[in-house]
């Protein structure tokens, strides 16, 4: 049996197409005056002011912490007419919203930013918005669509993959350092074309949990490729199996990831890169993440037995897992943002329980932190970080 709400965030593909129908109440219902952010002051260089934003971390509870969420605005007959974009603190300050073309993402939060890229049909704009200082900065443009787009965990580049913008066509991964003032460079090529995969629907980023290594993951309907790359050396690992699905995390030289699912439940696999060893983690996960904790880095997962839905948490190298207890009626584990389209970045060694497993836009049911050590559940401003 598949589950409505973990079907919702499974993965690339027909699924995400299904969730803008999901999110058309929450972001119609919204009633917030559209924002229109001043830029930030200082160096308005490109990079210059967003540079400094992308390295400051909150030095106080989870409260300070700086969120974003999107979500799609649909038309009167369903189709997608732009996205909706809130940003601000668990806290409840720095509440902003904005209204961003139809081909538009957001990525982070890293420290104190969101990153945002939008197209208006001509050019793409990569700016950051500070959620502390209510300003944005500007970053990039390009005649190519920027696609997605992440900032390196030193704050000291923004990495994007780019398409071509009348064919559509894999442009590759480009890099621009952000201390410096020159344009951005190719530095993975565009992905080749491989029939057990069929046709690239997305192409995500994820920082493996120590920052060190970045994967680039390009998925059809189902299925997933993910190169790994080592910034450092520019060494790349490729894994290209057709029965994996999107990743949920990498760490201690594993990649983890859902099989190639039309929904969850669904089995969690570890694959070794330097052997190409798998072992599953969990044959049946609803919404997973992969953090660090002071044990090293474990995979947390929603699992169901009987009418109890709980958290499980078990180490990447397979060995003995523990219940994290159940999880609270109306929240649901917040995933990584490229599954959820929102962010909030908790404090080491937490996961958030959320309604729908998202940042919600109202108060109506409060998130909660939950402590993988020891099962701990707490309000989300009674941490620090």
């Amino acid at each position: 049996m598949v589950r409505s709400a973990w079907l919702r965030r499974a993965g690339p593909g027909i699924v995400a197409l299904g969730a803008a129908g999901m999110l058309t109440s929450t972001t119609l219902g919204a009633r917030d005056r559209p924002w229109v952010p001043p830029d930030c002051a200082g160096d308005a260089r490109a990079g210059g002011t967003s540079a400094q934003a992308a390295r400051a971390t909150s030095q106080g509870n989870v409260g300070d912490a700086p969120w974003f969420r999107l979500d799609p605005i649909l038309d009167a007959n369903g189709s997608l007419a732009g996205q909706r974009l809130v940003i601000g603190r668990v806290d409840g300050a720095g509440k902003r919203t904005m209204e961003l073309p139809s081909e538009s993402f957001a990525a982070g939060p890293f420290g104190a930013t969101v990153l945002v890229g939008t197209d208006d049909g001509a050019r793409s704009r990569l700016f950051v918005l500070d959620v502390v200082a209510g300003c944005a900065a500007p970053i990039d443009t390009s005649a190519d669509v920027i696609r997605r787009a992440t900032i390196s965990p030193d704050g000291g580049s923004i990495v994007e993959s780019r398409v071509e913008r009348e064919s559509r066509a894999d442009q590759g991964i480009w890099r621009r350092r952000l201390d410096r003032d020159e344009p951005a460079e190719p530095l993975i090529p565009p992905i080749g074309a491989d029939g057990r995969f069929g046709r690239t629907w997305s192409t995500e980023f994820l920082w493996t949990v120590d920052g060190r290594e970045l994967a680039v993951q390009s998925c059809g309907e189902n299925a997933c490729r993910t190169r790994v790359l080592e910034p450092t050396t520019g060494a790349l690992h490729e894994v290209d199996e057709p029965d994996l699905g999107p990743a949920v995390g990498l760490a201690d030289g594993r990649l983890v990831s859902y099989l190639a699912c039309r929904g969850l439940p669904c089995p969690i696999v570890a694959i070794d890169l330097s052997t190409g060893v798998r072992r599953t983690l969990a044959p049946d996960a609803g919404p997973a993440v992969v953090i660090a904790t002071d044990d090293g880095a474990r995979l947390v997962h929603e699992r169901v037995v009987g009418s109890r839905t709980s958290l499980f948490t078990v180490p990447l190298d397979g060995s003995e897992g523990r219940d994290l207890g159940a999880v609270p009626a109306g929240l649901s584990l917040h995933m990584d943002a490229n599954r959820s389209a929102d962010g909030l970045d908790a404090a080491a060694g937490w996961v958030l329980l959320a309604p729908e497993g998202r940042m919600p836009i109202h108060g109506a049911v409060a998130p909660l932190l939950r402590h993988v050590p020891d099962g701990r559940t707490v309000a989300v401003d009674e941490v620090t970080r």
